[in-house]
C-alpha cells in the first residue's frame, strides 16, 4: 500500500494496527471543497473446497474465468473486499482522473469482527463524506446495517477411563454450502453442528452409549458452518445398531436438505488406537443438548425494512481443548436492545449447562441517516449509470461504516459494490461487468 501511494506522490501513514491512511490532493480544478474517504478492507476469509491443495500463507489465489463470472480454484477468490482495494488504489494510479482530495482508509481484520476499524482513529480524517466499498449487490446502496457481538462459552467437561469393549469411531458431517452469517443466515442452508448433533442424540434415544472425545466444527465467526466432526467412543457391541441408527438418519437428512444441500456428506468410520478417557454420558449428553439449544439462524425480520433480518444468530465454532469444549456463537441485530436480549439468552444457556460466559467482539450498528446528501447524490448517479432507481437497504452483516460513523458521527457514508456471491466459501465469485459499474459510479461520488 506504501509502495503505490508514495509512487504517486499521495501521503501514506499507518497505525499501530496496520491499517492505513492515504491523503492525494485534487486533480481537477473543478472539484474544490473537502476530501471525499474512500474505504476498503485488506483481510479476506480463507477457506479451500475439501481437497483442495493451497497454503493460504505463501500460495497465491488463482482465477478462473466462466462467462461473467470470476472464481477462485479451489479457494475463496477474495473479492470481498479484494475488489474493494483495487477500486481505491486505482483512485490513485488511473491516468488522468478527474477527481477531488482523498481520503483513503484501509483497513485490517475486517473479517474476524471489524477489529481493525475499532482501532483506526476517526480523529485523523479530514472529510465528512465516507464511501465504503464493501457491499456485494449492484443493485443496491447500502445506507445502514446491523450490530454485532460474539458469545463465548467455555465449559469443563466431566471425563471417565474408557474400558476394554469399547470401540472408537468418527461421525463427519462434510459437503454444505456455508455461507455468510450475515448475508446467508435467511437462506435454507443448514449448519454442520447441528446436523452433527442431530446424529447424536438419535443414536442416544436408541439406546448406544455414545461418549465423546473431541468435537470440531466451523471456521470462523461469520461463516455458517459447513463442516463438523466429532470423535467418541461407544461399547463395540453396539458399533452394528450405531451404524444402521447414522445410516437412517443420514437418509433422512440427505432427502430433507438435498435440493439445498446437494453436497451433504454423513460418514462414519471406526478408527484406532482406543483412548484411554473420554467424556462421561451424562456430560456428553448434556453438551450435545447444550449444542442443540443454543440458537441458529433469523431470529426475528425487520418490520420496518422489507425482506430484512433484524437479528439472528450463528452457531460458530465448536473445539474441545484438553478437557474443554469452546463454543462461540456469533450475535447480530438491528437494534441493540435486541442484540443484548439475544446474547443475554445465550448467556442463560451457557450458565444453566455450568458453562463459563464471555461476550466480545461488539460492534455497533449503522443507522441510516434523514436527508443524507451522499445518498441523493449517489442515487442520482446510479440513475444516471442505469437508468433506474437503485434498491436503497439496510444489511444484516456488519459494515464498518458503522464503527467509523459511531467514532465520528458527523461522518456522512454509504457502501455499495459489485455482485459478488458465494462470499466466504470456496464457491466464492464475483461478476466483472458489474465491476465496471462499480467504478463508474466510484467515479461519479469523488
Amino acid at each position: 500500500m506504501r509502495e503505490v501511494a508514495e509512487g504517486v506522490g499521495a501521503d501514506f501513514c499507518v497505525d499501530d494496527s496496520g491499517n492505513s491512511l492515504v491523503r492525494a490532493p485534487a486533480r481537477s480544478g473543478e472539484r474544490p471543497g473537502p476530501p471525499v474517504a474512500v474505504q476498503a478492507h485488506l483481510d479476506m476469509v480463507c477457506a479451500a473446497a475439501p481437497g483442495a491443495d493451497h497454503d493460504f500463507e505463501r500460495d497465491p489465489i488463482v482465477a478462473r474465468r466462466d462467462g461473467d463470472r470470476i472464481f477462485a480454484q479451489g479457494t475463496t477468490l477474495g473479492a470481498d473486499n479484494g475488489i474493494g482495494v483495487a477500486a481505491a488504489l486505482a483512485l490513485l494510479t488511473e491516468a488522468d482522473l478527474d477527481c477531488g482530495p482523498l481520503e483513503l482508509i484501509f483497513t485490517v481484520e475486517e473479517e474476524i469482527g471489524l477489529l481493525g476499524a475499532l482501532r483506526f482513529d476517526t480523529s485523523l480524517l479530514r472529510t465528512s463524506s465516507l464511501i465504503n466499498l464493501d457491499s456485494e449487490d449492484d443493485r443496491a446502496l447500502t445506507v445502514g446495517c446491523a450490530g454485532g457481538s460474539e458469545t463465548i462459552l467455555r465449559l469443563a467437561l466431566e471425563w471417565e477411563d474408557v474400558s476394554d469393549g469399547w470401540s472408537c469411531a468418527e461421525l463427519h458431517v462434510s459437503g454444505l454450502s456455508g455461507g455468510h452469517s450475515g448475508v446467508q443466515i435467511h437462506e435454507h442452508r443448514a449448519n454442520a453442528t447441528k446436523l452433527l448433533v442431530s446424529v447424536l442424540e438419535r443414536a442416544i434415544t436408541g439406546g448406544v452409549d455414545v461418549r465423546l472425545v473431541s468435537m470440531t466444527a466451523g471456521s470462523a465467526h461469520n461463516a455458517i458452518p459447513n463442516d463438523a466432526v466429532t470423535r467418541l467412543v461407544i461399547p463395540a457391541d453396539s458399533i452394528a445398531t450405531f451404524t444402521a441408527i447414522v445410516s437412517e438418519a443420514s437418509g433422512e437428512l440427505e432427502r430433507e436438505w438435498g435440493d439445498d444441500e446437494p453436497g451433504i456428506s454423513i460418514e462414519l468410520k471406526t478408527i484406532g488406537p482406543r483412548p484411554s478417557s473420554a467424556v462421561s454420558s451424562a456430560a456428553s449428553l448434556g453438551f450435545l443438548t447444550l449444542l442443540r439449544e443454543l440458537p441458529h439462524g433469523v431470529i426475528a425480520m425487520s418490520p420496518r425494512f422489507e425482506d430484512t433480518v433484524a437479528s439472528s444468530a450463528n452457531l460458530a465454532l465448536v473445539r474441545t481443548e484438553g478437557e474443554t469444549v469452546e463454543v462461540l456463537t456469533s450475535l447480530r441485530a438491528l437494534a441493540a436492545d435486541e442484540l443484548e436480549a439475544i446474547a443475554g439468552g445465550v448467556r442463560e444457556l451457557g450458565e444453566k449447562a455450568g458453562a463459563g460466559v464471555q461476550e466480545k467482539g461488539g460492534y455497533p450498528g449503522w443507522e441510516p441517516r434523514q436527508g443524507s446528501p451522499l445518498v441523493a447524490a449517489a442515487t442520482a448517479a446510479y440513475q444516471r449509470i442505469h437508468g433506474r432507481d437503485p434498491a436503497i437497504e439496510v444489511v444484516h452483516g456488519g459494515l464498518e461504516c458503522g464503527v467509523l460513523v459511531d467514532g465520528d458521527p458527523e461522518l456522512d457514508a454509504i457502501s455499495f459494490g459489485p455482485l459478488i456471491r458465494e462470499p466466504h466459501t470456496p464457491q466464492e465469485h464475483v461478476y466483472a461487468s458489474t465491476v465496471a459499474d462499480t467504478w463508474r459510479l466510484l467515479l461519479e461520488l469523488v
